[in-house]
């Protein structure tokens, strides 16, 4: 899921392949939030404002958060 700026409903995000997620709506502006959700357990990971404000599409950003 993810969160633009001022916003706090969560949007849910389309996998695509592999490590690669979708969002297809606009007009987007960051900072963005990203939150990951387990299947099997629900537990939950959120990264806040982890795209910057100038952020661009098909760009690769970091977080230093871990998922296990």
């Amino acid at each position: 899921m993810m969160r633009d700026a001022n916003s706090n409903e969560w949007l849910q995000m389309s996998h695509l392949w592999g490590a690669n997620w979708c969002f297809v709506r606009g007009p987007l502006r960051g900072p963005f939030s990203v939150k990951l959700t387990t299947l099997s357990t629900g537990k939950a990971l959120s990264a806040r404002d982890v795209i910057p404000t100038n952020w661009s599409p098909k760009a690769t950003y970091t977080s230093r958060l871990n998922f296990f």
